[in-house]
């Protein structure tokens, strides 16, 4: 699975990871991955949401056949 990043969490980790991991199960799992690997992004992970090409993915969900995963950073606007 790739795994992408955007906005300021490419200034603390790689825009793309490429990720073979197989104990990675869930997006939970992802995420504590990417938090132990990248300390310096944990204050940014941790507002993070995740998607798929198609859809926000819950933490709950489990990793299948995702080819990408975005990890997307809160936005604000006006």
């Amino acid at each position: 699975m790739k795994v992408h990043v955007f906005a300021a969490l490419k200034d603390v980790m790689p825009a793309a990871l490429e990720l073979n991991a197989t104990d990675i199960r869930t997006i939970r799992e992802l995420k504590e991955t990417l938090l132990l690997t990248y300390p310096d992004a944990v204050t940014l992970l941790n507002a993070c949401r995740f998607s798929s090409e198609k859809e926000i993915l819950p933490l709950e969900k489990e990793i299948t056949d995702y080819e990408n995963i975005f990890v997307i950073p809160p936005s604000s606007g006006g």
